[in-house]
Protein backbone atom coordinates (compact mmCIF):
# COMPACT_ATOMS: atom_id res chain seq x y z
CA UNK A 1 0.00 0.00 0.00
CA UNK A 2 1.96 3.53 -1.52
CA UNK A 3 1.83 6.50 1.08
CA UNK A 4 2.67 9.65 0.06
CA UNK A 5 4.89 12.18 2.23
CA UNK A 6 4.81 15.14 0.65
CA UNK A 7 7.11 18.43 1.17
CA UNK A 8 5.79 21.24 -0.73
CA UNK A 9 7.64 24.55 -0.24
CA UNK A 10 7.66 27.56 -1.68
CA UNK A 11 11.11 28.74 -3.85
CA UNK A 12 14.09 29.55 -1.84
CA UNK A 13 12.04 28.71 1.55
CA UNK A 14 13.67 27.43 4.32
CA UNK A 15 12.42 23.64 4.62
CA UNK A 16 9.53 23.37 7.42
CA UNK A 17 10.22 19.95 8.15
CA UNK A 18 12.08 18.07 11.17
CA UNK A 19 15.59 18.84 10.60
CA UNK A 20 15.97 14.99 11.20
CA UNK A 21 13.54 14.10 8.39
CA UNK A 22 15.63 16.46 5.67
CA UNK A 23 18.94 14.90 6.84
CA UNK A 24 17.18 11.84 6.08
CA UNK A 25 15.92 12.76 2.58
CA UNK A 26 19.51 13.98 1.89
CA UNK A 27 21.34 10.82 3.05
CA UNK A 28 19.80 9.35 0.72
CA UNK A 29 20.28 11.14 -2.07
CA UNK A 30 23.70 11.02 -1.95
CA UNK A 31 23.35 7.15 -1.25
CA UNK A 32 21.49 6.59 -4.45
CA UNK A 33 21.27 9.74 -6.22
CA UNK A 34 22.86 10.61 -9.59
CA UNK A 35 23.45 13.76 -12.02
CA UNK A 36 20.30 15.22 -11.10
CA UNK A 37 20.89 15.37 -7.21
CA UNK A 38 20.13 19.50 -7.23
CA UNK A 39 17.19 19.26 -8.73
CA UNK A 40 15.77 16.38 -6.39
CA UNK A 41 16.66 18.42 -3.62
CA UNK A 42 15.22 21.10 -4.81
CA UNK A 43 12.90 23.10 -2.09
CA UNK A 44 9.83 23.22 -4.17
CA UNK A 45 10.31 19.38 -5.13
CA UNK A 46 7.50 16.85 -2.89
CA UNK A 47 8.46 13.70 -2.36
CA UNK A 48 6.36 9.79 -2.55
CA UNK A 49 7.19 7.32 -0.63
CA UNK A 50 5.84 3.66 -0.43
CA UNK A 51 6.03 1.69 2.90
CA UNK A 52 8.62 -1.02 3.55
CA UNK A 53 11.07 0.93 0.87
CA UNK A 54 13.74 2.84 1.88
CA UNK A 55 13.75 5.38 -0.89
CA UNK A 56 11.62 8.08 -2.83
CA UNK A 57 11.30 9.88 -5.95
CA UNK A 58 10.72 13.49 -5.81
CA UNK A 59 8.49 15.56 -8.63
CA UNK A 60 7.24 18.52 -8.94
CA UNK A 61 3.64 19.52 -10.37
CA UNK A 62 3.11 21.57 -13.28
CA UNK A 63 -0.02 22.39 -14.78
CA UNK A 64 -0.81 18.86 -14.44
CA UNK A 65 2.19 17.15 -14.92
CA UNK A 66 4.27 15.55 -12.51
CA UNK A 67 8.00 16.24 -13.18
CA UNK A 68 10.32 13.98 -12.14
CA UNK A 69 14.38 14.17 -12.38
CA UNK A 70 16.14 11.17 -12.85
CA UNK A 71 15.54 7.27 -11.88
CA UNK A 72 14.18 6.68 -8.82
CA UNK A 73 15.82 7.46 -5.28
CA UNK A 74 16.62 4.10 -3.88
CA UNK A 75 18.40 0.66 -4.50
CA UNK A 76 18.13 -0.71 -7.54
CA UNK A 77 16.40 -3.44 -6.57
CA UNK A 78 13.58 -1.16 -5.19
CA UNK A 79 13.07 0.92 -8.70
CA UNK A 80 10.54 -0.96 -10.54
CA UNK A 81 8.36 -1.52 -7.11
CA UNK A 82 8.59 2.25 -6.53
CA UNK A 83 8.35 3.55 -9.83
CA UNK A 84 4.81 1.21 -10.34
CA UNK A 85 3.45 3.17 -6.59
CA UNK A 86 4.10 6.46 -8.05
CA UNK A 87 2.22 5.75 -11.58
CA UNK A 88 -0.74 4.44 -9.80
CA UNK A 89 -0.43 7.41 -7.61
CA UNK A 90 -0.25 9.78 -10.14
CA UNK A 91 -2.76 7.74 -11.81
CA UNK A 92 -5.52 8.41 -8.78
CA UNK A 93 -4.43 12.49 -8.79
CA UNK A 94 -5.05 12.43 -12.98
CA UNK A 95 -0.67 13.55 -13.46
CA UNK A 96 0.67 12.97 -16.73
CA UNK A 97 4.50 12.08 -15.79
CA UNK A 98 7.64 13.31 -17.80
CA UNK A 99 10.81 11.66 -16.04
CA UNK A 100 13.45 13.82 -17.01
CA UNK A 101 17.44 12.78 -17.60
CA UNK A 102 16.63 8.64 -16.30
CA UNK A 103 18.90 6.20 -16.93
CA UNK A 104 18.72 3.80 -20.40
CA UNK A 105 18.03 1.26 -18.25
CA UNK A 106 15.12 2.41 -16.34
CA UNK A 107 13.94 4.14 -19.30
CA UNK A 108 13.39 0.58 -21.65
CA UNK A 109 12.42 -1.07 -18.63
CA UNK A 110 9.38 1.53 -17.99
CA UNK A 111 8.05 0.88 -21.43
CA UNK A 112 4.63 -0.62 -21.13
CA UNK A 113 5.10 -0.52 -17.33
CA UNK A 114 4.84 2.94 -16.05
CA UNK A 115 5.10 4.61 -19.62
CA UNK A 116 4.07 4.65 -23.65
CA UNK A 117 7.24 6.54 -25.08
CA UNK A 118 10.70 7.12 -24.20
CA UNK A 119 13.11 9.58 -25.50
CA UNK A 120 16.83 9.73 -25.91
CA UNK A 121 18.06 13.21 -25.69
CA UNK A 122 21.30 13.47 -24.56
CA UNK A 123 24.16 11.91 -22.63
CA UNK A 124 25.59 12.36 -19.37
CA UNK A 125 28.87 13.33 -19.74
CA UNK A 126 31.94 11.20 -17.50
CA UNK A 127 35.01 11.88 -16.08
CA UNK A 128 38.23 9.97 -14.88
CA UNK A 129 40.00 12.75 -12.53
CA UNK A 130 43.23 10.08 -13.07
CA UNK A 131 43.14 10.96 -16.45
CA UNK A 132 44.84 14.56 -16.87
CA UNK A 133 43.50 16.70 -19.25
CA UNK A 134 46.93 18.84 -19.78
CA UNK A 135 48.62 15.53 -20.14
CA UNK A 136 47.13 14.43 -22.97
CA UNK A 137 48.04 15.12 -26.73
CA UNK A 138 45.99 17.18 -29.07
CA UNK A 139 44.37 20.69 -29.87
CA UNK A 140 42.02 20.25 -26.77
CA UNK A 141 45.00 19.57 -24.18
CA UNK A 142 46.60 22.33 -25.42
CA UNK A 143 43.36 24.15 -24.76
CA UNK A 144 43.48 23.46 -21.60
CA UNK A 145 46.86 24.03 -20.84
CA UNK A 146 47.21 27.34 -22.35
CA UNK A 147 44.10 28.81 -20.64
CA UNK A 148 45.00 27.44 -17.25
CA UNK A 149 48.79 28.56 -17.32
CA UNK A 150 47.23 32.06 -18.28
CA UNK A 151 44.70 32.22 -15.19
CA UNK A 152 47.80 30.92 -12.80
CA UNK A 153 49.93 33.66 -14.15
CA UNK A 154 47.46 36.06 -13.44
CA UNK A 155 47.27 35.32 -9.95
CA UNK A 156 44.36 33.06 -9.82
CA UNK A 157 44.86 30.53 -7.09
CA UNK A 158 42.78 27.65 -5.86
CA UNK A 159 41.19 26.80 -2.61
CA UNK A 160 39.44 24.12 -1.06
CA UNK A 161 36.31 25.45 1.58
CA UNK A 162 36.40 24.03 5.12
CA UNK A 163 32.81 24.66 6.09
CA UNK A 164 33.20 26.86 9.02
CA UNK A 165 33.67 30.84 7.43
CA UNK A 166 30.79 33.32 7.12
CA UNK A 167 32.61 35.92 5.14
CA UNK A 168 34.15 32.96 2.54
CA UNK A 169 30.64 31.68 2.43
CA UNK A 170 28.94 35.31 2.08
CA UNK A 171 32.14 35.89 -1.09
CA UNK A 172 31.37 32.87 -2.73
CA UNK A 173 27.19 33.71 -3.13
CA UNK A 174 28.26 37.00 -4.49
CA UNK A 175 30.19 35.35 -6.94
CA UNK A 176 26.88 33.41 -7.86
CA UNK A 177 24.79 36.77 -7.86
CA UNK A 178 27.44 37.98 -10.62
CA UNK A 179 27.13 35.14 -12.45
CA UNK A 180 23.61 34.32 -12.73
CA UNK A 181 23.71 38.45 -13.73
CA UNK A 182 25.98 37.91 -16.24
CA UNK A 183 24.09 34.84 -18.29
CA UNK A 184 21.82 36.34 -21.51
CA UNK A 185 19.48 34.53 -23.83
CA UNK A 186 17.47 31.15 -23.01
CA UNK A 187 19.74 28.33 -21.00
CA UNK A 188 18.67 25.31 -20.14
CA UNK A 189 19.07 24.83 -16.18
CA UNK A 190 17.05 22.37 -14.17
CA UNK A 191 17.92 23.46 -10.66
CA UNK A 192 19.08 26.97 -9.05
CA UNK A 193 21.70 27.82 -6.99
CA UNK A 194 21.49 26.83 -2.96
CA UNK A 195 25.34 27.19 -2.74
CA UNK A 196 24.76 25.59 1.17
CA UNK A 197 21.94 23.98 1.27
CA UNK A 198 22.08 20.57 2.44
CA UNK A 199 25.83 20.51 3.65
CA UNK A 200 26.05 16.65 4.21
CA UNK A 201 28.08 15.12 1.44
CA UNK A 202 28.85 18.32 -0.05
CA UNK A 203 32.09 20.11 -0.81
CA UNK A 204 33.31 23.56 -2.31
CA UNK A 205 36.23 24.80 -4.26
CA UNK A 206 36.94 28.45 -5.02
CA UNK A 207 39.11 30.69 -6.91
CA UNK A 208 40.87 33.76 -5.49
CA UNK A 209 43.08 36.82 -7.30
CA UNK A 210 44.29 38.30 -4.60
CA UNK A 211 42.11 39.07 -1.76
CA UNK A 212 38.84 38.75 -4.18
CA UNK A 213 36.87 34.85 -4.51
CA UNK A 214 35.94 34.99 -8.55
CA UNK A 215 35.20 31.95 -8.93
CA UNK A 216 33.43 28.60 -7.51
CA UNK A 217 32.17 25.08 -7.61
CA UNK A 218 30.61 22.66 -5.80
CA UNK A 219 30.96 18.87 -5.35
CA UNK A 220 28.08 16.40 -4.24
CA UNK A 221 28.93 13.38 -3.38
CA UNK A 222 27.32 9.85 -4.96
CA UNK A 223 28.26 7.09 -3.00
CA UNK A 224 26.20 4.19 -5.30
CA UNK A 225 28.43 5.75 -8.17
CA UNK A 226 31.64 5.71 -6.04
CA UNK A 227 31.84 9.14 -7.47
CA UNK A 228 31.07 13.29 -7.41
CA UNK A 229 29.10 15.39 -9.12
CA UNK A 230 30.38 18.32 -10.10
CA UNK A 231 28.02 21.47 -10.87
CA UNK A 232 27.52 25.29 -10.27
CA UNK A 233 30.90 26.14 -12.32
CA UNK A 234 30.58 30.18 -11.45
CA UNK A 235 32.99 33.04 -12.31
CA UNK A 236 32.21 36.65 -12.43
CA UNK A 237 32.38 38.56 -15.34
CA UNK A 238 36.11 40.19 -14.49
CA UNK A 239 37.68 36.91 -13.96
CA UNK A 240 40.69 36.14 -15.69
CA UNK A 241 40.23 34.13 -18.79
CA UNK A 242 41.26 30.48 -17.66
CA UNK A 243 39.69 30.91 -14.39
CA UNK A 244 36.94 28.01 -15.39
CA UNK A 245 39.29 26.02 -16.52
CA UNK A 246 41.97 26.26 -13.37
CA UNK A 247 38.75 25.15 -11.18
CA UNK A 248 37.96 22.23 -13.13
CA UNK A 249 41.47 20.73 -13.26
CA UNK A 250 42.13 21.50 -9.65
CA UNK A 251 38.96 19.68 -8.72
CA UNK A 252 39.88 16.54 -10.57
CA UNK A 253 43.31 16.93 -8.86
CA UNK A 254 41.71 16.72 -5.33
CA UNK A 255 39.55 14.03 -6.40
CA UNK A 256 42.57 11.93 -8.03
CA UNK A 257 44.24 11.96 -5.32
CA UNK A 258 41.37 10.36 -3.21
CA UNK A 259 41.23 7.67 -5.79
CA UNK A 260 38.27 8.52 -7.39
CA UNK A 261 37.64 7.55 -10.66
CA UNK A 262 34.05 9.14 -11.91
CA UNK A 263 32.95 12.81 -11.94
CA UNK A 264 29.83 13.56 -13.49
CA UNK A 265 29.00 16.94 -14.81
CA UNK A 266 25.19 16.40 -15.54
CA UNK A 267 23.63 16.29 -19.09
CA UNK A 268 24.37 17.74 -22.37
CA UNK A 269 22.44 17.63 -25.91
CA UNK A 270 23.22 15.24 -28.42
CA UNK A 271 23.46 16.75 -32.07
CA UNK A 272 20.30 14.93 -32.92
CA UNK A 273 17.18 12.88 -30.94
CA UNK A 274 18.82 9.07 -30.82
CA UNK A 275 16.26 6.34 -29.54
CA UNK A 276 12.76 6.88 -29.96
CA UNK A 277 10.27 4.22 -29.38
CA UNK A 278 5.96 4.82 -28.48
CA UNK A 279 5.03 8.19 -30.16
CA UNK A 280 3.25 8.51 -33.19
CA UNK A 281 4.41 10.15 -36.37
CA UNK A 282 3.02 13.28 -35.52
CA UNK A 283 4.13 13.32 -31.74
CA UNK A 284 7.50 12.28 -33.32
CA UNK A 285 7.72 14.97 -35.52
CA UNK A 286 6.79 17.90 -32.75
CA UNK A 287 9.57 16.32 -30.44
CA UNK A 288 12.13 16.52 -33.63
CA UNK A 289 11.10 19.65 -34.23
CA UNK A 290 11.23 20.96 -31.04
CA UNK A 291 14.39 19.84 -30.02
CA UNK A 292 16.12 21.47 -33.06
CA UNK A 293 14.17 24.97 -32.21
CA UNK A 294 15.53 24.27 -28.86
CA UNK A 295 19.19 24.14 -29.40
CA UNK A 296 19.17 26.92 -32.02
CA UNK A 297 17.36 29.30 -28.74
CA UNK A 298 19.65 28.01 -25.84
CA UNK A 299 22.95 27.30 -27.86
CA UNK A 300 22.40 23.98 -26.42
CA UNK A 301 25.57 23.07 -28.62
CA UNK A 302 28.04 25.36 -26.24
CA UNK A 303 27.64 22.97 -23.32
CA UNK A 304 29.12 20.35 -25.12
CA UNK A 305 31.98 22.21 -26.53
CA UNK A 306 32.95 23.63 -23.02
CA UNK A 307 33.25 20.23 -21.81
CA UNK A 308 34.59 18.36 -24.48
CA UNK A 309 37.71 19.41 -24.34
CA UNK A 310 38.31 17.58 -20.84
CA UNK A 311 37.45 14.10 -23.05
CA UNK A 312 34.36 12.78 -21.27
CA UNK A 313 32.69 9.60 -21.48
CA UNK A 314 28.98 9.74 -22.71
CA UNK A 315 26.52 7.84 -20.90
CA UNK A 316 22.84 7.84 -23.09
CA UNK A 317 20.04 10.29 -21.31
CA UNK A 318 16.22 9.86 -21.91
CA UNK A 319 12.91 11.51 -21.40
CA UNK A 320 9.74 9.05 -20.00
CA UNK A 321 6.30 9.76 -20.64
CA UNK A 322 3.40 8.10 -19.61
CA UNK A 323 1.33 9.38 -22.59
CA UNK A 324 2.52 8.18 -26.27
CA UNK A 325 2.15 12.50 -27.24
CA UNK A 326 3.02 15.41 -26.28
CA UNK A 327 0.12 17.33 -25.46
CA UNK A 328 -0.31 20.96 -23.92
CA UNK A 329 0.60 19.41 -20.08
CA UNK A 330 3.86 17.50 -21.32
CA UNK A 331 4.64 20.54 -23.23
CA UNK A 332 4.16 23.31 -20.35
CA UNK A 333 6.03 21.00 -17.74
CA UNK A 334 8.93 20.62 -19.86
CA UNK A 335 9.19 24.09 -20.37
CA UNK A 336 9.37 25.06 -16.81
CA UNK A 337 11.67 22.11 -15.93
CA UNK A 338 14.47 22.79 -18.37
CA UNK A 339 14.08 26.48 -18.21
CA UNK A 340 12.63 28.05 -15.23
CA UNK A 341 14.02 25.69 -12.23
CA UNK A 342 11.44 26.23 -9.67
CA UNK A 343 9.23 29.11 -11.52
CA UNK A 344 6.55 26.42 -12.67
Amino acid sequence: MEESNEISLPQGATPEIPRCERERIVDMVRTWGGCTTDAVLDPAMKTFEVTGIEGFIAYRNVKGCAIVYGDPICRSQDKAELALAFHRFSQQQDFVVVYIATSQEFARWSLGKISQAILEFGQELLFDPSSDPRKKTGPHAQLVRRKTRQAAKEGVTIHEYGGNDAEVEKAMEQVGEEWLKSRTGHQIHISDVYLFNDRLGKRWIYAKKGEKIIGAITLNRLIAHDGWLLNHLMITPDAPNGTSELLIVSAFEILEKEDCHLVTVGMVTTNELGEIQGFGKISTGLARWGFRMAKKIANLDGLYTFWGKYDPQGRPAYLIFSRNKIGLREFFGLKSALYGGNRG
